[in-house]
Parts: structure tokens; sequence; C-alpha cells
């Protein structure tokens, strides 16, 4: 498990110290971003998506609080600023693979690196409170087995985030009022948003590293490149994103880093990710070999209802989804996969030995943190792969 996105308030700040900062974020984005040089890009806006590698500083002085008649208002208040950022790629510069895994701690050297980027002190980290954190685990599946996970939750039924469902080829993306789970195809992800910031960002290192005029500088930014793009090629993303309702209803309030534990975080992707698969825990437990998928039709639907829903499986399982929707009206396929999703039935990574369900995907395979395919280590200790924050520091 590692953590990607955080958000934290500061405490109350003085008036010069808010200054300071509103003058810092200006140069840093007026002036060196416009460069294309420099590693840590600082702004005062809101990021864009998960994808987005800036650092985010918003210095405030208004916030909500309840009025006499329980409305929320927006009223003034001491200065405070909110902070912002993707701390997996600011500390290794891509997520990938790896990440940070001891919330506290990212939290305190994400606090200390802004106060060397600002040239400012800042209050330590354990007196700031939360209001975002993204959970994420990071899966090895080839490019086709990831295909067949997205075609499968194609299906998935989440009635109370229908309104905030998106769902691509290779991503799926369920919105909520407290929580956001979202699952993508990192390949897919890097090459649209990843491939561009890094060539800028390793073609500043290398020049500074061997000199502007070297000849290999070209082939040293292509070759790792590549190979970020091949090892992402080869992993599934999960992601929960905690937003601050979260946080309130858990603990009465937006708590201070140093009351939310690594425990109560994986508490909270668990459960989320339980509850969208229905697995785990909280669903009831898939079948999807034949014997099992008879009986459980039987069970639910009666003798002949059963073995009707059995063949329409059956053809489902060996023939996809295409050709039974083909096969069947429209109704009754709809009526019919309906029946069989709420008998907790798959028809994928299935029994049944037919070539044309050859599938990539391991009918075994759950995004869960006891899935045997969970990347919890460095990828490899090839020079190609790592980005130290060293290098980080010397690019910038």
């Amino acid at each position: 498990m590692a953590y990607d996105t955080i958000k934290l308030r500061s405490p109350a700040l003085n008036s010069k110290l808010i200054q300071m900062i509103e003058n810092q974020c200006f140069f840093r984005s007026g002036v060196e971003m416009s460069s294309g040089e420099v590693r840590y890009e600082i702004f005062t806006g809101e990021l864009l998506g998960s994808w987005d590698a800036r650092i985010s500083v918003v210095p405030k002085d208004e916030e909500y609080q309840i009025n006499s008649a329980g409305h929320p208002v927006l009223q003034r208040c001491e200065p405070y600023i909110l902070v912002e950022a993707s701390v997996h790629k600011v500390f290794n510069g891509h997520n990938v693979y790896g990440g940070p895994t001891d919330f506290q701690k990212v939290c305190s050297d994400f606090v200390v690196l802004l106060e060397e980027l600002l040239e400012i002190e800042l209050p330590p980290a354990n007196l700031w409170t939360v209001h975002r954190v993204d959970v994420a685990l990071v899966y090895r599946l080839s490019k086709e087995a990831c295909k067949e996970f997205f075609a499968g939750m194609q299906l998935i039924n989440f009635p109370r985030r229908k309104k905030g469902a998106a769902k691509y080829d290779m991503a799926v993306y369920f919105a909520g009022k407290t929580t956001t789970v979202k699952f993508y195809h990192k390949g897919s992800e890097f090459a649209v948003h990843e491939r561009s910031r890094l060539k800028q960002f390793f073609s500043s290192l290398f020049a500074h590293i061997y000199g502007k005029g070297d000849l290999q500088n070209a082939s040293r930014v292509k070759r790792k490149i590549e190979a970020l793009q091949r090892l992402a090629d080869n992993r599934l993303r999960g992601e929960v994103e905690i937003h601050s309702d979260k946080f309130q209803y858990d603990f009465g309030k937006n708590p201070l880093v140093s009351e939310v534990t690594d425990a109560y975080l994986q508490g909270v992707y668990d459960k989320e990710v339980e509850k969208l698969l229905r697995e785990g825990k909280q669903g009831m437990d898939k079948v999807r070999t034949t014997r099992a998928v008879r009986q459980r039709l039987r069970q639910m639907y009666g003798d002949l209802n059963g073995d009707r829903l059995h063949g329409f499986w059956t053809t489902l399982a060996t023939e996809g989804d295409d050709y039974t929707r083909a096969l069947y009206p429209k109704a009754s396929f709809y009526r019919h996969r309906k029946h069989l999703e709420e008998a907790g039935v798959c028809w994928r990574g299935t029994d049944l030995v037919i070539v044309a369900n050859d599938s990539a995907l391991p009918f075994d395979f759950a995004p869960i943190r006891s899935d045997k395919r969970l990347c919890y280590l460095p990828a490899r200790n090839r020079e190609e792969y790592n980005v130290s924050r060293e290098q980080m520091r010397i690019a910038a």
C-alpha cells in the first residue's frame, strides 16, 4: 500500500508569513515554471487530476462555519494555507511503482520540503489537519489481463454511485461524497500524462550531469522513459480517494496528521473496494465452476429456471458477451445477466475448457491487499527504473 495525493491544512499563520508564501508561489509559477526546468512546480490553484504532478499551495483567510440556523456559511478566519500534491510523484518522480507507505512520515517530509522550496519556517506536520488522502495499491497484470478486468468491471452495479460513475476501456471511476474508488491501467495513463513530463525532467537532469552538448543524452532519456513504460504496461493501479467528509464522519472533525494511522487508511481502502466489487467479507462468494454455478442457480431460482440460466451462463462463458447478446432477445439477455449477477455468478475465468474462452486474467484475481499479484517492493534495483530524490534536486 502506498500514498499518492494528500491535502493538508496548516494551523493559523501570521500575515507576514502568508505574504512571503504568496510572493514565493508567484515567483515559482510565473518565472521558474515557464523555463521548463523546475522539478517541483508550485502554484496557487487546484490540481487538475490524479496525474497532476504539481504542488498546490493556496493561502486562505476564510472557512465554512455553521451558523445559528445550522447552515454552513463562509466566514473570515485567521490566515492559513492548504497544500496538496501527489507525494508519490514529489518524492519518486513518478508513481509507476514504490511510493511512501508511512503516512505520518511522508506528511512530515512534505512539510519540510515546502519549507525548503519556499524558504520559510512552517509548523510541524503533526499540527496540520488532514483533508484528503489517496490510498493506492498496484498489481502485476499483463495489459491483456487488464483489458479483461475492465471488461468485467463494466458490469458492476454500484447503486449509490451511479451518478458519479465513469467507465472506460482501461479505467473505471466511482465518485462519492465521502470516498472515490478508481482503477486504471497504469501504462495507458503513463503514456498520456507522464511521458512528456518525465522526458522534460530527464532531459534537464542528464544535461546537468553530463553537459548539454553530450550526444548520449537523448538515448539516455529514451531508455529511461521506455523502461518505465514497459513496467507501467504490466501494472493495474487501484486507488481509494478519502475525502474530507469521510474524515469528519469518522473522527468528528478533520483530524490532525498525528491522529491518522496507517491501519485506519488501510481499513478504509479495504472496505470501499470490497463494497464495490462485492468480493471478500461483505459480498456473496463468487462461483465460476460449472457445478458450483448450477448448484447456486438452482438454489436461488429453482431447478427449471436454474437450469435455463445455467445454459445462458455456459453460452456467455464460452462465446462472450457480444455473441450472446445477439443470440438472445435484448430484454431476456439483460434479465438473465442480472440474475447471474444477483446470484454472485462469474462467467470469466471459468473451468469450461474452451479455447475461445482462454483468459489472460487469472481466475482468482481480486484487487485487494491479500492478492498474490500485489506489488509491494521496488520493481528492480536497476538504474533505469530508479529516480532518487538527489537526482530530482539536481534537475530543479
